[in-house]
């Protein structure tokens, strides 16, 4: 394997090991693979506590460039493979995963040869780039959605893939979205449920609060839990922010 193929481009983070904090999944044991690059910036999102607008800016706008033999080192050093054996999700995230997909599903078939066993997986999207049909078929791999409203301060041609979206629907993949208001709900019920293009399940759909800390979480969270009861979706809190409050530093 060539030196080009068998590498990934990982952010400050690199791999951990912790609990997913948002979404369907919320609460599960997780192995994150976080890898540089993204093609939105979500600078809309921009608050006091969380300046770069994107909460993960900080780390993902770093780039690590590592091997598959590395990663495996480093995930072996860790232990987090034992994790994965015993039924971990390895969250694929970023930044946006998927712009290095090429890559990874060479990467997972090298930590099958490597480990014996597929791990349980489940990407981090924002749902603008078309997922290779070997995630599902060969992988049986999720995907958790995040597409970005128009409070995210990109153009919509860029965040906003009817077709790629469509995809999801199709593959019974979760939606959370960012949440301020009302008007962001009203953009979702226009855009991803009533469009007849797209038609999202509204019990596919998460909301949660914009916020970059925990007391911004405690601020924002009960109107956006009543926006949830109001329009039938589900809740999801940002439990890392809960917990650990800014998990990165700005």
């Amino acid at each position: 394997m060539s030196d080009a193929i068998d590498t990934l481009f990982l952010s400050d983070d690199k791999i951990f090991y912790t609990i997913e904090g948002e979404g369907e999944f919320v609460g599960y044991p997780s192995v994150f693979m976080r890898m540089s690059m993204c093609n939105l910036t979500c600078k809309g999102f921009a608050s006091a506590d969380a300046p770069n607008g994107c909460d993960s800016f900080i780390s993902w706008s770093v780039k690590n460039r590592m091997t598959f033999n590395e990663v495996f080192e480093y995930i072996s050093q860790k232990g987090y493979n034992c994790h994965l054996r015993d039924g971990a999700i390895l969250k694929l995230t970023g930044g946006e995963p998927l712009i290095q997909q090429k890559t990874l599903l060479k990467f997972i078939d090298a930590y099958k040869q490597r480990y014996g066993y597929t791990p349980i997986i489940d990407f981090e999207t924002n749902a603008t780039i078309l997922p290779d049909e070997e995630w599902v078929t060969k992988h049986k791999a999720t995907f958790t959605t995040s597409p970005k409203l128009a409070s995210n301060g990109d153009p919509e041609e860029r965040r906003y893939k009817p077709a790629v979206l469509k995809w999801h629907v199709d593959n019974n993949s979760g939606f959370k979205f960012v949440v301020r208001n009302e008007d962001d709900v009203k953009e979702i019920m226009e855009k991803y449920i009533h469009n007849n293009d797209i038609n999202v399940p509204s019990n596919r759909v998460w909301l949660m609060p914009c916020c970059g800390s925990r007391q911004e979480h405690i601020q924002k969270a009960a109107e956006v839990a009543d926006l949830c009861k109001k329009y039938n979706f589900n809740f999801s809190p940002r439990l890392q922010l809960i917990i650990w409050d800014k998990a990165l530093k700005v």
